[in-house]
């Protein structure tokens, strides 16, 4: 009788596991310095790193995984020594606060590079990397999901599995400060050609040899244009971009972009051809030094491992994160008119000015704020 129950439970299992959804949670552009002031406004200090660390702890409890999408330490000009010191404090708080050691993926910001802003991620075999104590490299809780990480240490990209014994989602960690526009900059990034083209044709190379059911290319800066309608990548590995993710579209049921660097709640949309169109989905900052609320985002795969929904909980306080929330397809949510349907179904069905419509009619692009213009949408939505 007894190993009747355990064959039961055991199948029960099993059904669970392969009707299940997916969960993953994404954090970013927390910009810590323990000098920083409090409140809105500034970037994240002790108190503000805590408050997230708490909501962050609480949310990896419903999740398969998470993704970190980069820029760790304040904003500013200071010395290395310093930003070692903030960049190593966030490394070891997002370790301890995922008490359910779930796998943690770390994306590369403009700003974590120890030789300044938009500059290469190492030196001499130094990188960030050399920070994340108890990590293994870029990710940690990790093992025997790593695919490739030939260019993990020096060039901050990567490929994985995000869980143990499934290959139906293909993770894929970019650089994307390598594809930078430096046109209008101050910053110039060394050698940004021959490391571009070598990162894209790495990607090419990770496309062409594996098929998934869900591809998720996450990065920093999003492919498209800022809030100014200045573009954030050079126009040529954009352009590459898209033709590597054209010829290889065919391996992967679907492919999402994840993003962050504006701060903001961001939806980018990307032709790849009359057929197929991609989204990128841009994390707010828990940072609050442009007047966002601070946020962090969780991505819903269905039992095919299609994204159906996210949901963004945010605080508007800076003394305390409570429950606040939106969800992406909800009656009282962004899209109240694709409520039942999948979020890029939603989305194809909608026009760019029908997107921008709803993302500005909630304040949802600062995070639930008047505090922030939300009119951006419409210069940010069409990618190509």
């Amino acid at each position: 009788m007894l190993s009747f129950i355990f064959r039961i439970i055991g199948l029960l299992f099993i059904v669970h596991t392969n009707y299940a959804s997916t969960h993953f949670l994404t954090i970013s552009d927390i910009h810590y310095s323990s000098q920083n002031p409090s409140g809105e406004g500034y970037d994240t200090d002790d108190h503000l790193l805590q408050l997230a660390m708490n909501k962050f702890s609480q949310l990896t409890k419903k999740v398969d995984f998470v993704i970190h999408l980069g820029d760790m330490p304040t904003h500013g000009n200071y010395p290395a020594s310093e930003k070692e010191i903030y960049e190593k404090r966030v490394f070891q708080s997002l370790y301890q606060a995922n008490t359910t050691a779930k796998p943690l993926f770390y994306v590369v910001g403009n700003n974590d590079s120890l030789l300044g802003n938009y500059q290469p991620f190492s030196d001499n075999g130094y990188s960030p990397l050399n920070l994340a104590e108890n990590w293994n490299g870029a990710c940690a809780y990790c093992e025997n999901l790593l695919i490739n990480k030939d260019h993990m240490y020096d060039g901050g990209y990567y490929s994985s599995y995000v869980i143990l014994d499934n290959h139906d989602i293909l993770f894929i960690a970019l650089n994307s400060i390598q594809f930078a526009d430096f046109s209008a900059h101050q910053h110039k990034y060394p050698n940004q050609a021959e490391e571009a083209s070598a990162q894209l044709s790495w990607l090419q190379g990770q496309l062409l040899h594996h098929q998934a059911k869900q591809l998720l290319i996450a990065m920093h800066m999003p492919p498209g244009k800022d809030y100014q309608g200045n573009p954030y990548w050079e126009e040529t590995y954009l352009n590459r971009f898209v033709q590597i993710l054209k010829r290889n579209q065919a391996n992967y049921q679907q492919i999402t972009l994840l993003t962050s660097h504006s701060h903001m709640d961001e939806i980018r949309k990307l032709n790849l051809d009359q057929v197929q169109t991609i989204y990128a989905f841009s994390t707010p900052s828990i940072s609050r030094i442009h007047h966002n609320n601070s946020a962090i985002k969780l991505f819903t795969l269905d039992k095919s491992e299609l994204l159906s929904n996210f949901t963004t909980y945010y605080t508007s306080s800076v003394e305390r994160w409570e429950d606040e929330k939106y969800t992406a397809i909800h009656r009282e949510g962004i899209f109240p008119e694709c409520e039942g349907r999948h979020l890029a179904g939603c989305l194809n069905s909608l026009s760019p000015e029908l997107i921008c419509a709803d993302i500005e009619k909630g304040n949802y692009y600062s995070v639930k704020t008047d505090r922030v213009k939300n009119s951006a949408c419409r210069k940010i939505v069409q990618v190509n």
